[in-house]
């Protein structure tokens, strides 16, 4: 006799494994042959028809958008993930500088010059453009300041455009800013100042203090000091 189970095959029912048990070991085995084999050419018929090239195509036609936006979802979650995953991100530029160099490498073998694609040629442009300007606050800080100046907002007062000169210069001399993008960068820095500069106006000297018992940051001032 076959004793029940809590986990069957896919080709046994729970009512066909209540009639294998009620048969005689032999004729139970028989049918568990004949069962399989039946369950074998049901799948085999249905990977052929999945496996069609037109089926795949038709199913791909009617389902497009919605495969897509799947799609679109699965790729930026798999972004975000590697992007937060610093090991990820040195084995990906490994990589391609991998792949950059065995390009070169075929190109020198075959006598050939290395292929130079619209990507190298733009990041080749900028790295000269940030070098153009680093090597003007390095010669000429006087000459950059004064571009810098004449690009400045007119709301903002002495100390915030000495404030703003010196964030620009300090990333000029690192490399960070493009002589053709100097607008964009003084635009930039220019807004990070005044979001820091909002962020202090705002915070209230009445408020009390994260974790504290009531205190303020008024409390906290020395008694000499001016109230307004």
């Amino acid at each position: 006799m076959l004793h029940d189970t809590t986990r069957l095959p896919p080709y046994i029912t729970k009512a066909k494994m209540k009639l294998l048990s009620d048969m005689e070991p032999d004729d139970a085995l028989e049918e568990v042959r004949r069962l399989r084999a039946e369950y074998d050419e049901k799948q085999k018929k249905q990977r052929e028809k999945y496996d069609r090239r037109e089926y795949r195509q038709a199913y791909y036609a009617a389902n497009k958008k919605k495969i897509l936006k799947k799609q679109r979802v699965y790729n930026r979650q798999w972004r975000i993930l590697k992007k937060s995953d610093p090991d990820w991100q040195e084995a990906n530029r490994a990589r391609k500088r991998a792949w950059a160099k065995a390009d070169r490498d075929r190109a020198r073998a075959a006598g050939e010059k290395a292929p130079r694609t619209d990507a190298i040629r733009e990041k080749d442009r900028r790295k000269r453009s940030r070098m153009k300007t680093q090597r003007l606050a390095r010669k000429d800080p006087d000459a950059l300041r004064k571009m810098i100046s004449a690009r400045l907002p007119g709301y903002l007062d002495v100390a915030a455009r000495g404030d703003v000169i010196a964030a620009v210069m300090t990333a000029a001399l690192e490399r960070k800013v493009l002589f053709d993008e100097l607008n964009e960068a003084i635009k930039a820095h220019v807004t990070a100042y005044n979001r820091q500069f909002d962020h202090f106006k705002n915070v209230s000297i009445d408020a009390p203090i994260a974790g504290t018992d009531g205190l303020t940051r008024a409390d906290t001032f020395d008694t000499e000091t001016f109230h307004f």
